[in-house]
């Protein structure tokens, strides 16, 4: 898009190390840090921007390792709707870059440039989306540090979406390295504690939205002097004007909230991300998207098109002749592997006649035996090791260099609890129907979805609120009277998805053969007869540390049931003659309605239909392993 010294030798370096798998279309955007390009993946035609670290500051190794730890924090917050995700780091030709995800849209700080201060709901709902980002932050301990319309990005469908944390804690080590002439970050955002170069948590995060909330609402910064030592001594020590001052017709509560996120101490700021989002709430405010629209940057679009017109590549097939064992055939049904094809040597066509022959023979002969060699020694590996009992909660591929992820994974909308890869029992315990089988490591909702946690996704989302009694009154209790298409909805919208039967069941399990999540003793005395909190009964929890597997709420699986005959019949009387979907879908765990524990085993099972919704059915959430810890 445009022509900086070095960034052309930059990119051409850049298209050496990503060349064969992303075409480096152009420049896109970059400052004092970090260059950022567009890129164009080549085989399935996804956009990406690559954030290249300058020159300068790829020399300092202290400076590479902050980027790269940066990005791996980052990495973490991927799934969130309102955060640009990280999708990889590396290093090649002395270039350090991350790849993220391409946002077709024009940061808020082009926004306001170009349209002026905001009208306060649309103030509000971006200040609401972006507390909805920090909050993910806030869940891993991550704290962004420079937080700024310019790192705030407005998509195409009025989504504001994060990008940049943690990068002025690589700025901190890269004071010494700067340019003259450049600056890295801006003062204008920074909250007190920044600026004394003291620890900064979510309330320093917090004070930086409220300025951008000043400025929003306003059109003006809260401190606008020519130096950035007179802004910086301006948010050590001078209180932040009124906005009633600005504009008297604004409401005293918005005031009220903007001097709260701006407060000096921080203890006198909101504690917490959900305290700020409660208030913008209670005052008409919502999380979902806002309808902003972007302006395009008319360069900006003419390399989309241009990266766009690029023809894909296919992937070269291996050859025919010669396939690795295992591999099947064309027309068979079992499964292809395909290896890069392989250069050959002039002299493997030569004709057996010629000189070489002989020598050839038997490097062939014993390239043979080696690999008989080793497909015994695996055998005997395997004959040797197939009783042995997988590694207790470790999340990492088996030979994988991999580390395993983290036994606990949090974002904004909870804890998830790591369930290990390998095999477990499932089904009922000496029933013929019962198996051993193996599941990759995911990730588990600890408690159930909450009926507060789903009203934030209904109020940001305008997804209809189910209709039952508990959900205006009791917003810890499960939420319930949810379809299976509602609790698709709302896994979609948080990033994540419903379990399996197999593995809701070994998440109840673990990896005995045990009846209940607690053990084999039934429970049948003290049973709840109604819903109860979704973090009620700690010591029946399962053996990764999920509540209410049994009881609470049936819990929607992502497993189709086929219902016979007399649950059709069973489900017409029900409904009295009114149509529902033949889909059916598995639903687990019991319910403590109607206070009997005949439903609480693992391996129980029933089944409704796709749109059913039930007072006592409800769901939690899983997601990959390998997605939470990217």
């Amino acid at each position: 898009m445009e022509t900086i010294a070095g960034v052309g030798e930059q990119q051409d370096r850049l298209s050496e190390v990503l060349g064969s798998k992303y075409h480096i279309i152009c420049r896109i955007g970059g400052g004092g840090m970090a260059q950022v390009y567009l890129a164009r993946h080549r085989l399935h035609g996804g956009l990406f921007a690559v954030k290249v670290l300058v020159e300068y500051l790829a020399q300092d190794p202290r400076i590479v390792a902050r980027f790269e730890q940066e990005a791996r924090m980052a990495a973490t917050l991927a799934a969130h709707p309102n955060i640009v995700p990280i999708f990889d780091i590396g290093s090649g030709g002395g270039l350090h870059y991350m790849i993220m995800q391409f946002i077709p849209g024009e940061d808020l700080a082009g926004y306001l440039r170009r349209e002026g201060r905001l009208s306060l709901p649309d103030a509000a709902n971006v200040v609401a989306q972006a507390a909805e980002a920090l909050s993910c932050a806030e869940a891993r301990r991550i704290v962004h540090r420079d937080l700024k319309p310019a790192n705030m990005l407005l998509d195409e469908n009025g989504r504001i979406k994060l990008l940049d944390f943690g990068i002025s804690r690589i700025a901190d080590f890269a004071d010494g390295l700067t340019r003259p002439g450049e600056s890295i970050g801006t003062p204008h955002f920074m909250s007190p504690e920044q600026i004394r170069g003291e620890a900064c948590d979510i309330r320093s995060d917090l004070y930086s939205l409220g300025v951008v909330f000043f400025e929003l609402v306003s059109g003006r910064l809260p401190f606008e002097h020519e130096s950035a030592t007179a802004v910086q001594i301006a948010h050590l020590s001078t209180p932040a004007p009124s906005l009633l001052s600005l504009d008297p017709e604004l409401p005293a509560g918005c005031d009220a909230m903007v001097q709260k996120l701006l407060a000096k101490n921080p203890n006198e700021r909101y504690q917490s991300t959900a305290d700020l989002i409660r208030d913008l709430t209670a005052h008409g405010a919502h999380t979902g998207p806002s309808t902003l629209r972007p302006r395009m940057n008319p360069a900006l679009r003419q390399a989309i098109t241009k990266a766009e017109a690029i023809p894909l590549e296919v992937a070269t097939p291996p050859p025919t002749a010669a396939r690795p064992v295992g591999q099947s055939q064309p027309g068979s049904a079992g499964p292809t592997v395909v290896s890069p094809p392989q250069s050959t040597p002039a002299s493997a066509t030569a004709d057996a006649s010629l000189p070489g022959k002989k020598s050839r023979s038997i490097w062939v002969l014993g390239a043979l035996l080696t690999a008989l060699l080793l497909v015994a020694a695996v055998a005997v590996y395997v004959v040797l090791h197939r009783g042995e009992a997988p590694k207790a909660n470790t999340g990492s591929v088996p030979g994988s260099t991999q580390p395993a992820p983290p036994q606990v994974y949090s974002d904004a909308h909870g804890r998830m609890l790591l369930v290990s890869t390998g095999s477990f029992h499932f089904g009922q315990k000496g029933a013929g129907d019962a198996e051993t089988i193996d599941l990759p490591a995911f990730y588990i909702d600890e408690t159930e979805v909450s009926n507060a946690e789903y009203r934030r996704f209904c109020e940001a989302t305008g997804h209809a609120a189910p209709q039952n009694p508990n959900y205006n009154t009791h917003p810890d209790y499960p939420v319930s009277g949810v379809s299976y298409e509602d609790a698709l909805a709302y896994a979609s919208w948080a990033g994540k998805r419903l379990p399996t039967e197999a593995e809701w069941e070994k998440a109840a399990r673990g990896t005995d053969e045990r009846t209940f999540p607690w053990g084999d003793a039934a429970w049948t005395t003290g049973v709840p007869s109604q819903l109860q909190p979704v973090n009620s009964e700690p010591e029946r929890r399962s053996p990764y540390g999920a509540y209410n597997m049994a009881g609470n709420v049936w819990e929607w699986t992502a497993s189709p049931y086929d219902p016979p005959p007399a649950e059709i019949t069973k489900m017409k009387e029900v409904v009295r003659g009114a149509s529902f979907s033949s889909t059916w879908q598995v639903t687990k765990g019991g319910s403590f309605p109607p206070g009997a524990s005949d439903n609480f085993a693992i391996s129980k099972r029933r089944g409704l239909p796709m749109d059913a919704r039930s007072p006592l059915v409800g769901f939690r959430c899983a997601r990959d392993a390998t997605m939470a810890s990217r």
